[in-house]
């Protein structure tokens, strides 16, 4: 911009808030940050004010001021008074800058002023969406006008010094940045949004992990209303990609996280991607950002600030920065309002959900173990199959063709909550799910699907589960028939189990956990 006059008008007495330009905002005054901004993109600067100690800041920073105190600025005359104010001055282009929009930033002056370049012979003016919709009456009818339609935003105009053109070109700011301070509430708005930290979630997912990492970082995105969120991931997880971006975050998807999460320049790193290495860890710490780790027993927990690995309840590993254990276990947010069972005597209805993508089909396995008992006892059947279930044609096929018809089948996880309220009884496997089931007073059968998700010890007798270990296409099949029988039919031992189950309860971990990350920053 070695051919550009960078000005700030920063005139007094055209304050809506007392003192407005001195006064500060997150830390720092209007004129300063303002300041800030422009020695981003330049050392071309004029401050032009009618105040002394604005005269003060300026000589201070080193910069040239226009000081007169009966200077008189406003919308219809700037342009043409800073133009006699500069009109000695080398630069050919005056970039107009003005310190009221403070979360106009450098990025976007330098986009602006490069679009100016395109075609100099307009006045390019800073303009914001309206952002609502336009009627009028037509034939006393009240009548939607479907043009586009911008109003000024007063952040910056650029045009070339010695133009006599007075045409416009339009310059939009999206509407994060487009804030002008004109009253108290626009300066509170604006400081909410300087303090936002930046947090970005490393999720996984996919048919073989599953889709509970997803699952769970969502339901903390939930909580952090006051930080700007952004998913990353990995772009082989096409399933975690498409159920972020279902839910409006923005969530991208790249060939090297590292790279891309370190470009990004956040505050803080959120990792739900299983075991991380010391070196990615490190490359993260040595950038200053902030690391939490979910479910993490890889060599990167060495330098992350903090881990949680809710799902072990016994630590596999010291250090200071751990937190084990289902009191740190967050429940979806559909969970919160949901009402945990009585014991009822009857089993009435029976849950089968084993993940969002169920990678060993124990979902058929365990209806095909069940039905015939189900059958006898009129027992409904409900299943919950995830977004990533791969076997839907085989199981839509036996239901189809099986005689017993009182099942219900859903591919939607999240209204499971609803169908916990209507079931006695579960089969699950050995993930998050277990801790919504102990939450509602949900007696389960949990199968494993790996080693790993067999590591989870939460779910045993003591709590009100049966478990079944790592699935074994040999034995698990008859274990499940035998135990579905006893909870049907032995009502003494599915109390027992219930009286177990019902000590339980996560409603309150997901404020503590969300609690406890963001004191990190």
């Amino acid at each position: 911009m070695n051919n550009a006059l960078l000005v700030i008008p920063a005139i007094k007495k055209n304050a809506v808030i007392p003192d407005q330009l001195i006064k500060k905002l997150n830390g720092i005054t209007l004129i300063q940050r303002a300041i800030n901004i422009a020695k981003k993109l330049t050392n071309n600067i004029l401050i032009v004010t009618d105040s002394q100690e604005i005269s003060l800041i300026a000589k201070r920073n080193n910069i040239e001021f226009y000081f007169d105190n009966k200077l008189a600025i406003d919308s219809s005359t700037i342009i043409e008074i800073v133009k006699e104010i500069v009109k000695d001055k080398k630069q050919k282009y005056i970039l107009l800058y003005r310190a009221n929009a403070p979360l106009v930033n450098s990025t976007i002056l330098k986009e602006a002023y490069q679009e100016f370049l395109l075609d100099t012979k307009y006045i390019l003016s800073s303009v914001k969406t309206l952002g609502k919709q336009i009627f009028e009456y037509k034939n006393d009818n009240l009548v939607n006008i479907e043009n586009n339609y911008f109003i000024e935003l007063k952040a910056f105009y650029i045009f070339e010094k010695k133009s006599e053109n007075i045409k416009y070109k339009s310059f939009v700011i999206d509407e994060e940045h487009s804030i002008e301070i004109e009253n108290y509430q626009d300066w509170w708005i604006c400081e909410k949004i300087l303090q936002r930290k930046k947090i970005i979630f490393n999720v996984i997912g996919s048919i073989k992990i599953g889709m509970g990492h997803i699952y769970h970082s969502l339901s903390l995105a939930h909580e952090i209303t006051d930080h700007e969120i952004i998913f990353v991931c990995d772009e082989q997880y096409e399933i975690a990609v498409e159920r972020i971006a279902m839910m409006d975050y923005k969530v991208i998807a790249t060939s090297n996280v590292q790279k891309t999460i370190i470009d990004l320049n956040p505050d803080m790193v959120i990792n739900d991607i299983l075991n991380t290495n010391l070196e990615y860890i490190k490359s993260l710490k040595q950038n200053n950002i902030k690391v939490v780790n979910f479910e993490d027993l890889g060599s990167g927990v060495q330098k992350a600030d903090l881990v949680i690995n809710e799902l072990y309840d016994v630590p596999q590993l010291k250090g200071n920065n751990f937190l084990w254990g289902y009191e740190y276990l967050a429940l979806r947010d559909e969970f919160e309002d949901a009402k945990p069972h009585i014991f009822e005597d009857n089993v009435i209805s029976v849950l089968i959900t084993f993940g969002g993508t169920d990678q060993n089909n124990l979902t058929l396995v365990t209806l095909k173990s069940i039905i015939k008992l189900a059958q006898e006892q009129n027992i409904k059947i409900y299943i919950v199959c995830g977004g990533g279930y791969n076997f839907k044609e085989e199981l839509e096929l036996y239901l189809n063709h099986h005689n017993y018809k009182n099942i219900e089948l859903t591919y939607s996880v999240g209204v499971i909550s609803q169908i916990m309220e209507q079931t006695q009884i579960a089969f699950s496997s050995n993930g998050r799910t277990v801790y919504e089931l102990a939450d509602m007073n949900i007696p389960a059968v949990i199968i494993s699907h790996h080693e790993r998700e067999d590591g989870h010890t939460f779910a045993s007798l003591e709590k009100g589960f049966i478990t079944l270990g790592v699935y074994d296409k040999d034995k698990t099949s008859s274990l499940i028939n035998n135990k579905f029988e006893k909870l049907v039919l032995d009502n003494d031992y599915r109390k027992l189990l219930f009286l177990n189950i019902s000590k339980y309860s996560f409603r309150e971990n997901k404020k503590k956990v969300v609690k406890k990350i963001l004191e990190l920053i």
